[in-house]
């Protein structure tokens, strides 16, 4: 049930954060009122936020928690790290998105070269090169947004699982480990201080285990 608000969320999330409000400068009653009023909104939705997220679908199937429990805990996990702003400024659905609609348009262009050389009647009206174009086109975003969800869905687990386990993964994959904690600082500098004090510390222990 909660992954039916997840998209209408989001979708307040990115108009609240348009309306996100600035204290610098208020000085008027009524600016003051207007502030307030838009901190009211946007605190509400980043409450819903913290818990009908895309990364709760994540959570749910690496943990088995509840939807409501596995959002509050992806969001705190993100943030213990230090990654909230790096996690809302994921770029990569939009990307995939993007190529989605590449592929659609790709599917209806061949749809209508093959209604122009094959005189295929998918339509009784007088434009079956458009109706021709919308149907490859509505098929090649259907195909592509399934697959590309896989992709989608692949990446936010190995983030969570970054996140949450860096030194399981440091002890078991260190090359791949070393590699993407220093990419991770190139594109985010500070971002790994936490995940690289955890495995210091595991490591030490283990040093002095032996």
């Amino acid at each position: 049930l909660g992954s039916l608000f997840v998209g209408f969320v989001q979708i307040l999330r990115m108009i609240t954060e348009n309306i996100r409000p600035n204290r610098d400068g208020v000085l008027m009653c009524l600016q003051e009122c207007i502030v307030c009023v838009q901190e009211c909104i946007v605190g509400c939705v980043d409450k819903m936020s913290d818990i009908f997220n895309p990364w709760a679908f994540t959570y749910v199937g690496l943990y088995g928690y509840s939807f409501k429990e596995a959002g509050h805990n992806a969001t705190e996990l993100f943030k213990t790290r230090g990654w909230a702003k790096i996690i809302n400024d994921d770029l990569i659905p939009n990307v995939l998105f993007m190529v989605s609609i590449v592929i659609g348009g790709v599917t209806g262009f061949f749809g209508q070269l093959i209604q122009e050389n094959a005189n295929f009647g998918f339509s009784s009206e007088h434009r079956p090169g458009l109706t021709s174009f919308l149907i490859g086109l509505c098929v090649g975003l259907v195909v592509s947004s399934v697959l590309l969800t896989i992709i989608n869905s692949a990446e936010r687990a190995v983030i969570v699982c970054f996140a949450g386990s860096p030194v399981e993964f440091h002890e078991n994959h260190t090359e791949m480990s070393n590699e993407m904690r220093e990419a991770w600082r190139e594109v985010w500098p500070g971002c790994m201080d936490i995940n690289d004090m955890k495995i210091s510390y595991a490591m030490g222990d283990a040093g002095d285990s032996v």
